[in-house]
């Protein structure tokens, strides 16, 4: 597998989750403002990420929840004294509160969650992945989706919704109005749905699913929320 990416050397630790077929870099604008803040950040691949559409077809949402376990292990490990707080972006949203369910965070940021994605055909890939194993998706021929991956993302986001009420880190899920990918309603359900006491959800006038040209739409407000609950040695 790939190497991760890391900002900053010093401070409490944030974990940082790609989605689902992304890289550790859509959050390298997170990664590069919170790295400069004081923090020690770690942006790990999800199993089978980086390496091909042979790859992440044989790649399970256990899989993608392991690598995330496995970056939040190593973060704390480097950062035993100031804690960790885990972000996530769209499928690594639903990891991270997994994650935020199973263990001591000190915070819990979903960008975009994959609690809900606007293609609802994604739903019936657990049932034709068998029979259909590649869907093409863009004009180039190797431009393949793994359909047993789309039903593994479809399991994920189902299993770590179920995880929502055991959260009690702080939280705040941050959500694109417009968003192409997921649908913002469901993103609230799932802010309802987590059971932490102090939680904040907000509604990011942007158009992207993956913040790239709005990204300080997105991380001036995840920098403001981990301020108020991480302490970073000046």
């Amino acid at each position: 597998m790939p190497e991760g990416l890391r900002w900053g050397q010093d401070g409490p630790g944030v974990l940082l989750v790609h989605g689902f077929t992304g890289t550790p870099s859509d959050l390298s604008s997170f990664g590069e403002r919170l790295g400069a803040a004081g923090y020690r950040v770690r942006a790990p691949w999800l199993a089978g990420h980086g390496m091909g559409p042979f790859e992440l077809a044989s790649a399970t949402a256990h899989a993608w929840r392991r690598s995330a376990e496995l970056g939040l292990m190593e973060l704390a490990e480097e950062s035993p004294h100031g804690g960790v707080a885990v972000l996530g972006l769209s499928l690594g949203g639903m990891l991270a509160v997994d994650l935020a369910a199973r263990f001591p965070v000190r915070a819990l940021v979903c960008v975009n969650p994959a609690a809900g994605v606007q293609q609802r055909a994604a739903f019936v890939a657990p049932y034709l992945w068998r029979l259909v194993p590649f869907v093409k998706i863009g004009p180039e021929a190797e431009e393949r989706l793994s359909v047993h991956a789309v039903a593994e993302l479809v399991r994920a986001m189902r299993e770590s919704a179920g995880e929502a009420p055991k959260v009690r880190a702080p939280a705040l899920v941050l959500q694109s109005q417009h968003d192409p990918t997921v649908r913002p309603e469901a993103s609230k359900l799932l802010y309802a749905r987590i059971g932490s006491r102090e939680k904040e959800f907000e509604m990011v006038p942007s158009h992207e699913h993956v913040p790239r040209h709005d990204a300080e739409e997105f991380v001036g407000r995840v920098e403001a929320f981990l301020s108020r609950h991480m302490e970073v040695q000046s």
